[in-house]
């Protein structure tokens, strides 16, 4: 039985004021949301029978905890002290939720470091019913709580004690929600690849810009589930339509007809980007599913600056495009982005990119030859592109200073931190709902010392 989801309450050394306050709860309006079960003890089975989810049956820590392990809950709610100890010192074995449930007045745990232990370092909320509780609780000599959650609100009503269940109990299951308060809550941690684009078409149509994403959106879906597109519109001055395209995908559009503006329109994907891993292509680039794959799964880049090798119609490889890159979005904001001085006119701005980043400590280097791409021959340039002059002579001599700046005077000058300098309008934010396995890292947390020490290659 996958139990992802499931709500698990042990009571099996419960009062039967606890067990009274449990079954009001089952027969509420949370059991129609939320999958329920209950751990008790035989005495305790005659008052929730009838409450309508399973019961399982213990008798003491030890076969609580072997409940614990045959279940295998998302969370485990507690409503006493024996039940939150065996539940607290199970985590070790299985990594669920642990709440525990403050409902007596006269409650008051003594401070020591066991108690520490149990209701601060292994507990994930402590659900208090009301204030009082909570102050008491608190008082001088006690145990201070972290993670407190008093279910009493009154500016909530008299539903605020169901209305904070199900906020608790939301907030640990489902990070996409609308909350307690109605704020919109997201989560994106499950992109490992932002794929920043941009197009400037002031001819017919995007169709060179949907037919790339028509495609990108026959990939298998869990691939298309980790990858986010950010798709920039340089200033277009026609009119269209946002595809509706099974995709994670945030389109922006700047408002203002800046020609040659590619530095600003990669440095708004990038500040949007939902993944530290980017890759920055021009449009007339795709990259195929396995490559596409290999890039969800690769590692962070640190400093590295990536090149990409391409492959031509005869299937040989050839060099990369000068301006395609795959980094860490940390690393590109850490060197200011691109230089949007150099925006407005044509060229220099990724060859200065390259050199400022090299210069701050970046290396570049290609990634190996299974991750490669290609270009497109699908493009009608006639159509769906732009007719804009190509012309280095107003971007040379900003270039050319820059170049001085970086070489005679160093600390951190040869770059303008000219940043967004337009404005901007969000055409479309699109997640995908595609269940998503993640990996098992308990380890990661604890390693945080080497990743303090160690060199960030």
């Amino acid at each position: 039985m996958n139990n992802d989801q499931l709500i698990l309450f042990s009571a099996v050394f419960a009062s039967d004021e606890a067990l009274a306050w449990l079954r009001a709860v089952l027969q509420g309006p949370l059991a129609e949301k939320y999958r329920f079960a209950v751990l008790c003890a035989e005495a305790g089975r005659g008052a929730l029978e009838d409450v309508g989810v399973p019961l399982f049956t213990a008798q003491d820590r030890g076969s609580i905890r072997a409940q614990l392990k045959a279940i295998a809950p998302a969370i485990v709610q507690s409503l006493s002290e024996e039940d939150h100890r065996a539940a607290a010192y199970h985590i070790f074995s299985h990594p669920y939720f642990v709440l525990a449930t403050h409902l007596r007045t006269d409650e008051a745990i003594p401070r020591s470091w066991m108690n520490h232990l149990v209701y601060n370092k292994l507990t994930d909320i402590n659900l208090v019913l009301d204030r009082a509780i909570k102050a008491n609780i608190e008082q001088q000599g006690c145990l201070g709580l972290r993670s407190p959650v008093v279910l009493t609100q009154e500016q909530l009503g008299e539903e605020s004690l169901v209305s904070m269940l199900d906020h608790a109990y939301s907030s640990l299951l489902t990070p996409a929600r609308l909350d307690v308060n109605g704020n919109i809550k997201k989560d994106y941690s499950d992109f490992r690849l932002a794929y920043i684009t941009h197009f400037y078409c002031n001819q017919k149509d995007i169709s060179a810009v949907t037919r790339l994403l028509e495609r990108y959106a026959e990939y298998p879906p869990e691939i298309r589930a980790r990858v986010h597109f950010v798709i920039v519109d340089d200033g277009s001055p026609i009119e269209y339509r946002v595809p509706d395209l099974p995709l994670n995908i945030t389109w922006l559009k700047i408002d203002q007809d800046i020609r040659w503006n590619q530095p600003g329109a990669r440095n708004l994907g990038a500040v949007y980007a939902r993944a530290d891993t980017i890759l920055l292509a021009d449009l007339d680039h795709e990259v195929p599913l396995e490559s596409m794959r290999r890039l969800v799964e690769l590692p962070s880049c640190g400093k590295r600056l990536y090149k990409m090798w391409r492959k031509n119609e005869k299937g040989e490889y050839i060099k990369g495009h000068p301006n395609l890159f795959v980094m860490s979005r940390g690393r590109f904001m850490e060197c200011h982005g691109y230089d949007e001085e150099l925006a407005g006119h044509y060229g220099s701005d990724d060859y200065r990119f390259v050199k400022y980043q090299k210069a701050r400590g970046s290396f570049q280097k290609y990634l190996p030859k299974r991750i490669w791409c290609f270009e497109r021959q699908d493009i009608d340039r006639q159509k769906s592109y732009h007719s804009l002059v190509r012309d280095l002579s107003f971007n040379s001599a900003a270039d050319s200073r820059k170049r001085h700046e970086l070489a005679n005077v160093g600390q951190g000058y040869g770059h303008s931190r000219m940043f967004l300098n337009f404005t901007w309008t969000m055409l479309a934010d699109r997640q995908l709902d595609l269940p998503i396995a993640r990996p098992s890292g308990r380890g990661w947390k604890y390693a945080s010392l080497l990743r303090q020490i160690l060199p960030r290659f």
